[in-house]
């Protein structure tokens, strides 16, 4: 089973996904990482990779000088071969989160071959996806996986849904 969560940037998209992982860990082997901000003085300055199922955890991008650039962000592309290595180990999950497939993590030509590997596995895979990226395999996503938009109003309900799915 292939589940992809998409929606605005804010909506929830990491919430869900550490929801799913926390119901589902106790009774599944469940894999993958989290994309999370890093937040100095309340103001938010960079972002992290989280493996959830071990403390591995390193700096994508900060707010500084440098390239390759997302926006104000530099982007570190050797946090992103690390973590690419590191999806390889994945396989023998019972589930796969990676959060997220977006602008960030498709500056990396490894992160892109090791999301494409494992989309090619027949894992049982839970992914974000950003809303409007152009990339192939931002598209790829969108066209096989089932293709869940999160809303305000849909969220908590979307990640019961996704547990019973993946729970069965």
């Amino acid at each position: 089973m292939k589940i992809a969560i998409t929606g605005r940037p804010g909506i929830g998209k990491t919430t869900a996904c550490m929801k799913v992982y926390s119901a589902l860990k106790d009774r599944l082997s469940v894999k993958g990482f989290i994309t999370a901000e890093i937040r100095e003085g309340g103001v938010r300055s960079g972002f992290t990779i989280k493996e959830l199922h071990t403390d591995f955890s390193r700096v994508l991008a900060r707010r500084e000088d440098g390239f390759p650039r997302v926006g104000k962000y530099r982007v570190y592309l050797d946090s992103l071969d690390e973590i690419s290595e590191r999806i390889e180990r994945y396989m023998d999950a019972d589930l796969i989160i990676i959060d997220e497939v977006g602008l960030m993590e498709l500056k990396s030509r490894a992160f892109v071959n090791a999301v494409s590997m494992l989309i090619d596995s027949g894992s049982n895979l839970l992914f974000t996806v950003h809303y409007r990226s152009s990339h192939h395999l931002a598209e790829r996503i969108r066209r096989e996986f089932d293709l869940i938009t999160l809303t305000e109003e849909s969220r908590n309900r979307i990640v019961q849904d996704v547990v019973i799915k993946f729970d069965s």
